[in-house]
């Protein structure tokens, strides 16, 4: 066949029977819009639950020992450790010595640091250093690399049940106290306004002080993000298997409401898509080849009139692709008027399904028109349609 005839036929076929041309039109674009767009939102969502971050709590007593397995374990990412204490300064001032991690977590000021350190090797280091808050910097006339001692609070009376005798003099006081004083070395100033008198030690040292105080610390909480959400589950019972051994177990939080209302949202649309692609197939093959199947006599018109078969078969199969085609076209103008700027992530799964859709519409046409055309002209005339 010339091909020149194809639009002809479009056209012959659209002025004949323009309600069945309309609707092959508006039925292709209807089911691959409805397909492209499922398609998009499966991955949206798909997307989505990979990226959800599920925070991880543990509250009063986690353990330096334990929070380092959990670390390792593959679980869980971004820990964030906070333990206060009260402590007293050298100078025998009240203060906070505080170990976290992530200085970022207790400032948002920036920090000025000793020649040779920065926040991640500081939060990293295992040993006797600390960051200081400007003010309190400025009271105590301290500067960068200056030794400061720090204490807990009730140091003395440690002492004392140790059966150390009562010091007799405040001197001896001193002394005493001073024997048991770590030394610290500051290494970081927080440039900030705040007067509250706060020493920041790493989370890393906390085995230096765990030594030092002869048992092991516990981390007022402990923050982490799942890795992922999928192993939420699995996670929960690793977490309380560990903890089991525990001396003082920890709260463990974790709330995955929202993660899983999202999750079941995806599931949904996971499980429709296969069959609303397959129903949307079927409806787009059924409708072409119920209009093929109703030009019996029109084809035995054409036959008579001495048309091969072979031209037959393509014009039908042409025709019914080139509006099938068109209905796909005018789908890809519906998905980008609706999706704007997201059009490309909604053409992906579009294009698969619109090249099935094609390839199914032409070769159903094709089939049964070559069925279809294997009787005689005589016997499609009188074929009820």
């Amino acid at each position: 066949m010339k091909g020149g005839l194809v639009g002809r036929y479009v056209l012959h076929h659209a002025r004949r029977s323009w309600a069945k041309t309309l609707l092959a039109l508006l039925l292709a674009a209807l089911l691959a819009g409805t397909v492209g767009q499922l398609g998009f939102l499966r991955a949206r969502y798909a997307a989505l639950v990979d990226a959800v971050e599920v925070d991880v709590r543990f509250f009063n007593g986690l353990s330096y020992s334990k929070a380092k397995i959990l670390e390792k374990s593959g679980y869980v990412r971004d820990p964030v450790y906070f333990k206060s204490y009260e402590a007293a300064s050298g100078f025998y001032v009240m203060m906070t010595l505080v170990f976290t991690n992530r200085l970022d977590s207790l400032y948002s000021e920036p920090v000025t640091w000793l020649e040779g350190w920065d926040e991640e090797s500081a939060m990293a280091a295992n040993g006797k250093i600390c960051i200081l808050p400007a003010p309190f910097m400025e009271e105590m006339e301290l500067e960068l690399g200056d030794e400061f001692r720090i204490n807990e609070r009730d140091v003395m009376s440690h002492l004392l049940a140790d059966g150390t005798a009562a010091p007799g003099t405040p001197e001896e006081a001193l002394a005493l106290r001073d024997a048991r004083r770590p030394k610290y070395t500051v290494i970081g100033r927080i440039e900030t306004l705040d007067s509250q008198w706060l020493a920041v030690a790493p989370a890393a040292s906390f085995q230096y002080y765990a030594s030092y105080l002869a048992a092991e610390l516990y981390f007022d909480s402990a923050e982490y993000k799942l890795c992922s959400y999928y192993e939420a589950e699995e996670f929960r019972e690793y977490a309380r298997e560990l903890l089991l051994s525990a001396k003082n177990p920890p709260d463990f939080r974790m709330d995955t409401s929202d993660a899983d209302r999202l999750y079941r949202s995806y599931r949904l649309v996971e499980t429709l898509y296969p069959f609303s692609v397959a129903a949307a197939l079927i409806l787009g093959t059924a409708l072409p080849v119920l209009t093929v199947a109703q030009s019996r006599r029109e084809a035995a018109v054409l036959r008579a009139l001495g048309w091969p078969r072979r031209d037959l078969v393509g014009r039908y199969a042409s025709e019914q692709g080139t509006l099938c085609l068109l209905g796909l076209l005018l789908a890809l103008l519906a998905l980008f008027a609706v999706n704007g700027g997201e059009f490309l992530a909604v053409l992906r799964p579009a294009l698969g399904y619109m090249l099935v859709h094609l390839i199914l519409c032409a070769g159903a046409s094709a089939a049964i028109s070559a069925s279809i055309l294997q009787k005689s002209p005589m016997r499609l005339l009188q074929a009820k349609e």
